[in-house]
């Protein structure tokens, strides 16, 4: 043996030490993320500040999204308070938790490498890689559960045990409870299993009734409520997907297209560059190393087959004319997986170095970008949530008079969960038009927040509420709008300020 072989097994490259310890890069950049956002800006973007007015109470559901995010985000608020921290150490912890639970699904067929490489795709797919980073939440449950799922069901396939069962099934109810659209994933993925003789004798044997039990008893309490609330659950995903009334065929199956390119064209051009040559090889000896492919590849290609199927039946069937890139990611989070499964020749040693160095690179590039993100803003001249100056509002709405108690109404969620998280004694309602804010007000009446305490009433001119006030004011007495007018905050040249306008009405003139 010469010294360089004898080199490269005492002291292994600085990549192979990633594959062996991937829990402290994650936990790092874990840890980044979280600090990050935390102290970049109190503003809050559109889904984190639904997650902070809904939390405020406990509820068997939440309007149009399934209530698991929202009831975790409740139990962290109880003890960070309604803040942006809490918002980050839940969204970043599950995050974390998907490239574990990636890990693990990859770690059932692979070997390490092979593993972390699954969970590093992951990042390598811009709605979970940068999305989530920005503004996303049920997304990131659900992708969470998904993975999971395929951890769960690889698991019980290589080595059958009565607990996987009941894994299985709480990541299916846990995945329902993230996302309705979860249901798709669990049918393919059923469908394909049981055609694999294999898969199917590992999912029906002894034991089998603990999963679909396990997942009912976890899902009932929910899916009472929703047959009660069906309406208000649907329709905001049926208008997100734009079923045409006019059959437009090529405009759903361009959209589709687009989708699925955005979702997975990042990792596929990173596939390419990071192994080229080696796509194309496929040798018995690297095949024969890979004793599960026997049923795993056809399980992963029937189960791509069926989503292919159902997402083309939306198109020519349903007319569904507009995807999302976070409806494709869990449908297709298991490609990596899949990827290795079909060529077992990319996991021999030597392979893949630079897929390595490519993922690493776009972790620390979405780290970058998520931190420079109000900066950037302010450089355009464009300030959003993030630019708001929310510490100096509080500040300006305590000196004159504001005592941090009683109903904040704002004329959007995002402004009124800003406040709540500075004055979080308040109860907090968004109101977007003059007709919601009167509903808002009549609720406002009968909650237990308002007797005695006041009513904050707060509007802000970046984001305009049509008839606003004068719903205000046709629901209260006529009182005087105050004015403010704040700098964004960082902003390279100081002059654009943020305008609010608002009425503090005290306990004694409550209605």
């Amino acid at each position: 043996m010469n010294m360089a072989s004898t080199n490269s097994i005492h002291h292994p490259e600085w990549q192979q030490t990633l594959y062996s310890r991937p829990w402290v890069g994650l936990l790092l950049l874990t840890l980044a993320h979280i600090a990050s956002r935390a102290l970049i800006s109190s503003g809050m973007k559109w889904d984190e500040s639904e997650q902070i007015l809904w939390a405020q109470s406990l509820s068997l559901g939440y309007g149009p999204q399934p209530p698991l995010y929202s009831w975790i985000q409740w139990a962290v608020c109880q003890l960070l308070g309604p803040s942006v921290l809490a918002l980050a150490v839940l969204k970043h912890t599950l995050i974390a938790l998907t490239y574990c639970f990636a890990w693990l699904a990859g770690r059932q067929l692979f070997n390490e490498k092979g593993a972390w490489w699954t969970a590093a795709s992951l990042l390598l797919m811009p709605p979970f890689g940068w999305d989530s980073l920005r503004d996303q939440t049920h997304t990131v449950m659900v992708t969470a559960m998904t993975m999971g799922l395929w951890w769960a069901v690889l698991r019980q396939v290589q080595r059958p045990q009565a607990v996987n069962l009941v894994l299985i099934g709480i990541f299916c109810s846990l995945g329902m409870l993230s996302k309705y659209s979860y249901a798709m994933l669990i049918g393919a993925l059923f469908v394909a299993a049981m055609s694999v003789p294999r898969v199917r004798s590992a999912l029906l044997s002894r034991g089998w009734w603990l999963a679909p039990l396990t997942g009912l008893l976890l899902l009932a309490p929910h899916a009472f409520w929703l047959a009660s609330h069906w309406g208000m659950a649907t329709a905001e995903t049926v208008q997100k997907m734009s079923i045409a009334t006019e059959t437009s065929h090529l405009k759903g199956l361009g959209n589709l297209t687009k989708a699925l390119l955005s979702t997975l064209g990042l990792w596929l051009l990173a596939v390419a560059v990071g192994y080229r040559s080696q796509l194309g090889k496929s040798t018995p000896e690297a095949t024969a190393s890979l004793s599960s492919r026997s049923w795993a590849l056809p399980l992963f290609q029937r189960y791509l087959l069926i989503i292919v199927l159902c997402l083309l039946g939306m198109v020519l069937a349903a007319d569904v004319t507009d995807f999302k890139q976070r409806w494709i990611l869990p449908l297709t989070a298991c490609m990596p997986i899949a990827l290795y499964v079909w060529r077992p020749a990319l996991l021999e040693p030597g392979a893949g170095k630079t897929f390595t160095t490519i993922a690493l690179t776009f972790a620390l590039i979405f780290l970058t970008m998520a931190t420079l993100r109000p900066w950037y803003a302010g450089w355009k001249n464009a300030p959003d949530e993030l630019n708001h100056p929310i510490k100096e509002l509080a500040r300006q709405l305590s000196a004159s008079g504001y005592t941090g108690q009683g109903l904040i109404v704002g004329s959007d969620h995002m402004l009124a969960a800003m406040l709540h998280s500075r004055f979080p004694g308040t109860y907090a309602m968004g109101c977007q038009d003059g007709k919601q804010v009167q509903q808002c007000l009549a609720q406002a009446k009968t909650h237990p927040a308002h007797p005695g305490s006041g009513i904050l009433l707060i509007t802000r001119l970046d984001k305009p509420a049509p008839d606003w006030w004068s719903g205000v004011f046709t629901a209260l007495p006529a009182t005087p709008v105050q004015a403010l007018s704040l700098p964004y905050e960082k902003m390279p040249v100081p002059g654009r300020s943020a305008q609010y306008q608002y009425v503090w009405i005290a306990s004694k003139a409550q209605p």
